[in-house]
């Protein structure tokens, strides 16, 4: 319980900044439900996971085709598609919930946490165990998590991801401080005043601390082609009724009761519709995607919005910065050099004394405190923590000396040519170097003043990851090229790149010495950017964008913010800054760029295998609609209805369609994606299911043009007819298979050779027994010896097929460049 006193503290937010609220002073938080708990997931709900998987268009439409098969009494052959679908949605539900699982474990490894004063004591909590009052200590890279007022120190905070204002603010005692914006610079302790739906972030409908979501083109040609689809189906599907309706081709008392001849009308219908839909393409889609997601967060790669998986395939652009992809972020200091007098001990202490002046704790301060241990006692009249824009940090001691650290160029030093030519030595072998300088002014209002006097320089040492160059060598032999920004001087960077193997690395620039409006043709020119304002970055990733790239962006700090917002597909580590994290569309959560490659790889090898897969079941759809067209018509003017059912589709449905795309859809593919998904998969989709209706039509052709060749009863005609379409569009099913299987490797030859004799097989079975697909005309065909004229059909039909298929092939490939030619 708590006291009158404590209660006091709690409502008046009289808290003691070095204490904190006391564990009870929290817990009667947590019982008035002041925490900073936010309803916020990445990955999908189990209602969500359910609903996708049950609720579109094509199973509501199956549903109601299975309830009407089942009230036609139709034999069990003909509901396999049903078994089918049921199968898909399971593996769907099973591949997305181990999905969850995975991704909730990642996420526990990737959330940040936050320094919180609680009885009297520093603790590292998660956001959501803030409550109300808390006092946190916040440093350069924190995202404020909850809404506060500074309370001790200051700080330069960067309100970009909730106004859209680039520039920097700073905040002193009593500015607040909003939940979704970051600390760029300084240290400071403040309260928290709101917390959870309360604090100004969650307020704002679309906060830009959450990821920005990639526009997919996936998403959008699935969606489009599952409900143009349906849509045609369901029409077709009531046109044929009332067709047959008027021609008394259906009466009422073929269905009520239901007998063989309404069985026989319902079996066709159903055959018509199912194939029309490409049921098989939804699921695919999702569990290819949900496979993706599995491999990446097995490589410890967090993925925060599942399309995205198709921008890392379209990728040909991939922006590093030199820390922590080239280099691995640990530097040494290498040397240093006193100047102008100043002894090494001197430098030594005005170091020690600037780093505990302004708190600096980025990679530069911890590498430069192992030789300049900071002092903690340092009084001091201002100060200037580290700024990557400004690219220096200072501070005024209480005598009213100015010290100032810092790029030369951009540390406000004097000019000295001897200073330059030490400089551009070191940078030239790959050093990273900064001056010191001292002033007799003080800073004021945070403006430095101008000419400090140089008292020396310091000289860092990057260390070059092992795996760095490797890495990049499989991006550029992929086709990926690389470009290296970066906010240190373009030379060293230059050095670096070149160590890499990047190419082109000898072509850099440095970016605080060009206009914004020079960016796009740089942007076409250099590879690599030194000098590189946060701003500029993302006016860099823009212009790539403006030159048909498909850029990744990767990024650890909140410089690299607005960049990573701005890319097709950005990655933050997992170390880095917790704006940046949440900027991003996936989190390296060992922090470590090397697993890079195979992330890119992944999303080729689901990008491509959709395509082929995708193509197997369009082909399908094509040629239900065109062949069920011609049969709609042939009702209408009084010939004969459609005449396959679902049982018919069988061999195609589940061997060249289902078991071949299961499997191609997990082979490894690194070709880059180039094009419209769309346009992609209906230039290999539409030959072939033009190619496979005309197996049905031809053979329907020889028996109106030669019925004299046909030496037994009409029925027996009109039955093998029906087979021999059968075997025809069936065989030709598997020249679709082959021709998007190529160019053949083992793995697609095995799968193509596998589904071709699995369907042999199942012929050979199926013609012997006399059952559909077949009706016995194999059989015939091998042991009558009588009417030779149904092979001379088939080859006939087929060969007819494939010179049409190659016709078409030619058009839709050589029509495109014809038009540009002649545009």
């Amino acid at each position: 319980m708590a006291t009158k006193k404590e209660r006091k503290d709690i409502s008046s937010f009289d808290v003691d900044i070095s204490r904190g609220l006391s564990s009870t002073q929290v817990e009667a938080r947590i019982k008035q439900k002041k925490t900073n708990k936010i309803k916020k997931t990445v990955s999908k709900s189990y209602g969500k996971i359910l609903f996708d998987n049950f609720c579109n268009p094509f199973n509501f439409l199956l549903i109601v085709i299975t309830g009407v098969m089942i009230w036609g009494k139709l034999s069990i052959t003909h509901f396999l598609f049903a078994f089918i679908l049921a199968l898909n949605i399971g593996i769907g539900i099973y591949q997305d919930v181990h999905a969850r699982h995975l991704i909730e474990k990642l996420k526990v490894l990737s959330d940040d946490k936050c320094t919180v004063i609680r009885d009297g004591q520093e603790n590292f909590l998660p956001k959501d165990q803030i409550v109300l009052s808390d006092i946190l200590v916040l440093k350069q890279g924190d995202q404020i998590p909850a809404d506060c007022t500074l309370r001790s120190g200051h700080c330069t905070c960067d309100e970009s991801l909730l106004t859209g204002e680039s520039v920097a603010k700073i905040k002193v005692v009593g500015d607040p401080l909003l939940s979704g914006s970051y600390i760029r610079s300084g240290k400071c302790v403040a309260e928290v005043v709101k917390v959870g739906s309360e604090s100004y972030a969650e307020q704002l409908q679309s906060t830009a601390s959450s990821f920005t979501r990639p526009k997919s083109e996936i998403a959008q040609s699935i969606w489009d082609i599952t409900v143009a689809c349906t849509l045609i189906a369901l029409v077709y599907g009531i046109v044929y009724v009332l067709i047959a309706f008027l021609k008394k081709d259906l009466t009422f008392e073929m269905l009520f009761p239901m007998n063989g001849e309404g069985s026989d009308f319902i079996a066709g219908l159903s055959g018509s519709m199912v194939a029309m839909l490409p049921t098989g393409m939804f699921l695919l889609t999702s569990v290819a995607l949900t496979t993706g997601v599995i491999h990446l967060a097995r490589r410890n790669m967090l993925v925060q919005e599942l399309y995205c998986i198709e921008m890392l395939a379209r990728v040909d652009v991939v922006c590093f910065d030199k820390t922590g992809t080239l280099t691995d972020g640990q530097m040494t200091l290498h040397k240093a050099i006193p100047y102008n007098g100043t002894s090494a001990d001197d430098l030594k202490d005005m170091v020690s004394s600037l780093l505990g002046a302004t708190g600096d704790d980025n990679a530069t301060a911890k590498a430069l405190k192992k030789s300049f241990p900071p002092k903690n006692n340092i009084e001091a009249l201002c100060s200037v923590p580290f700024d990557s824009e400004a690219k220096y940090s200072a501070y005024t001691s209480k005598e009213g000396v100015s010290y100032v650290l810092g790029a030369y160029g951009f540390a406000p030093t004097k000019k000295d040519p001897e200073i330059e030519s030490l400089l551009q030595r070191n940078e030239k072998k790959g050093y990273r170097c900064l001056v010191f300088g001292k002033s007799n002014f003080e800073i004021k209002n945070g403006v430095l003043p101008e000419e400090f006097e140089i008292c020396g320089v310091l000289v860092l040492r990057d260390h070059i990851k092992d795996d760095a160059k490797s890495n990049i060598d499989w991006f550029q032999s992929s086709g990926v090229q690389i470009y290296v920004i970066s906010g240190d001087d373009p030379v060293t960077v230059s050095e670096i790149a070149k160590a890499c193997g990047v190419q082109g690395a000898e072509k850099y620039i440095d970016m605080s010495t060009v206009s914004d409006d020079a960016i796009p043709l740089l942007a076409s020119q250099c590879r690599v950017f030194g000098r590189v304002l946060p701003e500029q970055k993302k006016k860099i990733v823009h212009a790539l964008q403006a030159l048909g790239h498909k850029v990744a962006m990767t990024g650890d700090g909140v410089n690299d913010i607005l960049a990573l917002k701005a890319a097709d597909c950005s990655i933050a580590m997992a170390s880095g800054s917790a704006a940046a994290k949440n900027a991003a569309h996936l989190i390296c959560t060992k922090s470590d760029f090397s697993s890079l490659p195979d992330v890119v790889a992944q999303g080729r090898r689901v990008i491509n295998n959709l395509q082929r897969s995708c193509t197997l079941f369009l082909s399908k759809t094509i040629f239900a609609m065109l062949v069920s067209t011609a049969f709609l018509i042939s009702l209408a003017v009084g010939g004969p209805r459609y005449p396959f059912s679902t049982s018919h589709m069988l061999v195609w449905e589940v061997l060249a369609i289902g078991f071949a795309s299961f499997f191609l859809a997990l082979q490894p593919s690194n070709d880059r994606i180039e094009g419209s998904m769309l346009k992609n998969i209906f230039a290999k989709a539409v030959p072939s299911g033009v190619a496979e209706a005309l197996c049905v039509g031809l053979p329907y052709l020889f028996l109106w043009l030669a019925p004299n060749l046909i030496s037994y009863n009409a029925e027996e005609v009109y039955a093998d007819t029906v087979a021999m379409s059968i075997i025809c569009f069936s065989l030709f099913s598997f020249w679709t298979l082959y021709r998007v299987s190529k160019p053949l490797n083992r793995y697609r030859a095995v799968v193509f050779g596998t589904s071709l004799g699995l369907g042999i097989i199942v012929f050979v079975i199926d013609f012997f027994v006399r059952v559909p697909p077949g009706e016995g005309v194999l059989l015939r065909f091998m042991w009558g010896g009588y009417n030779w004229s149904y092979p001379i059909m088939l080859l006939s039909a087929a060969s007819i097929a494939i010179f049409v298929y190659y016709l078409l092939v030619f058009i839709i490939n050589k029509y495109p460049k014809w038009r540009k030619k002649h545009s």
